[in-house]
């Protein structure tokens, strides 16, 4: 005879550290929640009761088309006892008769209808009254008890959970090994470790993002560093100018004399090394750069006096100000002060600046050391004749140009054909000798996509593979310690858009580049109609006032890409647009 069993999801907490309530977090295309729901109702002959209490709106609204059955705990503030309470008592209203409930947690999300038959399976044949699951000597949820239990259960207190009964009755329990119970989210941590597959836009920027190593740093000689940003607060050796000097040709005078008629006793080009003194009445020829002699205060404009016989002047300035047309020693820099701050964007200017402060090398923060590996049998290098079958190598090239834009000049490439064996050793090498690894081609789910196999064997961790876009869907980014690996698709125009979109980001930031305004609103010239389930993002072109979305959107063609500036975003919900209507853009330069 079957017996009646029952499943008791919690998921009335208020954990809303990630941003949003955690029963809301996004895995796998859908809410942690409705997809532990979905699979609860997926046992045959369950009951399953939903416990909420915080965020009942937003919740409700997640589960509306799911058809399960939710209860609310208005008491859900005083602990996880009184949901526990609240889900079996629902159960035994709506089925009297059950013979046993498992208790259920919202978050970890590889739970599923195979663990939930598990535990009923085990119960069966061992005929244990608590069943749980377990992995590496430790256990917890979801649990399975025997009706004896229910009293035990609904006589909780506070925060205390199942598990408190279950540890009483270790002779009646039983474990069933489970290694992926050790998956729940209790931080953005937890969250963002997990093997994500087929996730939103947004949530591929985040992950990367999360991933993001702290930038390395690099010294270099000045003449090299135009386009890094600073890694080092630069403090000025020596004041600079490092004495008082003319900011034009003109005359050297005290400002006190400045009525009197002044004789012009010497005259000081730039580059002086001998210190001059002047006395009062006299005046001093000096030019644009050279240093002020002893006792002068301003400087007149040559265009400013009248030069008369004897070499004497008059000033006929009456604007003239006392320290006029003079530098003061350190005007630009004060010995033993801060001269440039770190995170500083190394443009010409910067450079000179640094350079007249005597700065002969500087910190910078480093590009990354950067490994291109494209799969396929069927390409061949460009000036070698084309057989049936085989296309040209074009992501190397490209890839290699938007690097160049980025500031990174120097990338290895390599080329390996569709061989598991041959690419885990390229990968390997690639790995020891790079930062990060950007694999193109065969990270589909084909017969022949080995990338992402080949990966995970060489110890690279998973973070995600597969994006709700298009183009672009089948992409991979992993880790392996601080080292970044992403797989591209290896159609050229899908390969370049999530370059743009998702690995020069991340460059970006590892290289402490300025803030770039990227995405901003116009307006679209073209209708384009598409399904939702999908962000699109098209080859288009921006004159400054409109968008207009460019012929040729198929992923393995670039004729169109070539004379696109940016793309085109219809988010994953959207229908297309209609001529006219507000889009986003992604600006591409």
């Amino acid at each position: 005879m079957t017996k009646q069993t029952g499943i008791v999801i919690l998921a009335a907490g208020n954990s809303s550290r990630l941003g949003l309530p955690k029963q809301l977090l996004e895995f796998e295309g859908e809410s942690l929640l409705k997809r532990i729901s979905r699979e609860a109702m997926a046992v045959p002959f369950a009951e399953v009761a939903v416990v909420i209490g915080a965020y009942p709106d937003p919740i409700n609204g997640a589960l509306k088309d799911s058809n399960v059955h939710v209860v609310i705990n208005p008491h859900w503030t005083t602990g996880m006892s009184s949901s526990i309470v609240v889900g079996i008592r629902d159960l035994l209203e709506r089925q009297p008769n059950l013979d046993r409930c498992i208790i259920s947690l919202c978050d970890q999300p590889f739970v599923d209808r195979d663990v939930f038959q598990q535990l009923i399976h085990l119960a069966d044949r061992t005929e244990k009254g608590i069943v749980a699951t377990g992995f590496s000597g430790i256990w917890g949820a979801p649990v399975l008890f025997e009706r004896k239990y229910f009293e035990q259960l609904m006589g909780l207190e506070g925060q205390q959970g199942a598990r408190k009964v279950a540890e009483q009755f270790p002779e009646d329990r039983v474990i069933v090994n489970y290694e992926d119970a050790k998956y729940d989210i209790d931080t953005q941590e937890d969250y963002f470790n997990l093997p994500h597959q087929f996730i939103s836009v947004q949530q591929a920027k985040d992950i990367i993002h999360h991933y993001l190593p702290a930038p390395k740093q690099l010294r270099l000689i000045l003449e090299e560093a135009l386009g890094y940003t600073l890694a080092q607060t630069v403090i000025a050796e020596q004041s600079i100018p490092g004495f008082p000097q003319s900011s034009m040709d003109g005359y050297a005078i005290r400002f006190c004399d400045k009525d009197q008629d002044l004789s012009v006793v010497d005259k000081i080009p730039a580059g002086t090394t001998v210190e001059k003194k002047m006395e009062s009445g006299q005046a001093m020829r000096i030019y644009t750069g050279a240093p002020l002699p002893q006792g002068a205060d301003t400087v007149v404009m040559q265009e400013k006096i009248d030069l008369s016989e004897g070499n004497v002047i008059r000033i006929q300035d009456e604007a003239l100000r006392l320290g006029d047309n003079v530098r003061l020693q350190g005007s630009e820099v004060m010995a033993g002060s801060i001269a440039m701050l770190a995170g500083t964007t190394l443009t010409p200017a910067a450079i000179g600046y640094l350079a007249g402060i005597g700065c002969t090398d500087i910190l910078v923060t480093a590009p990354p050391r950067i490994q291109l590996i494209l799969t396929g049998d069927e390409l061949k290098a460009i000036g070698t004749t084309l057989g049936y079958g085989e296309v040209y190598e074009s992501n190397s090239y490209q890839l290699k140009a938007a690097l160049r834009q980025l500031g990174i000049l120097h990338v290895e490439s390599q080329h390996v054909v569709d061989d598991k064996e041959q690419l885990k050793v390229k990968l390997e090498n690639a790995l020891t000798e790079s930062d990060i690894v950007v694999l193109v081609g065969g990270v589909s789910v084909g017969d022949y996509d080995y990338v992402v196999d080949v990966a995970k064997a060489c110890g690279i961790k998973q973070r995600f593979h597969r994006i709700r876009q298009k183009p672009g869907k089948p992409l991979f980014f992993g880790t392996q310690q601080e080292k970044l690996i992403f797989g591209l698709p290896g159609n050229p125009s899908s390969a370049l858009t999530c370059f743009y979109l998702y690995v020069a980001p991340a460059l970006e930031r590892l290289m402490q580049l300025p803030e770039r305004t990227r995405s901003i609103k116009t307006h679209t010239t073209h209708a384009y109609s598409k399904k939702p389930g999908l962000t699109h993002f098209l080859k288009a072109r921006y004159d400054g006032h409109a968008v207009e979305p460019l012929h040729a959107q198929e992923s393995y063609r670039l004729q169109s890409f070539a004379q696109a500036n940016c793309l085109l975003i219809l988010e994953e919900d959207s229908n297309g647009c209609a001529a006219g209507d507000e889009v986003f853009i992604h600006l591409l330069t």
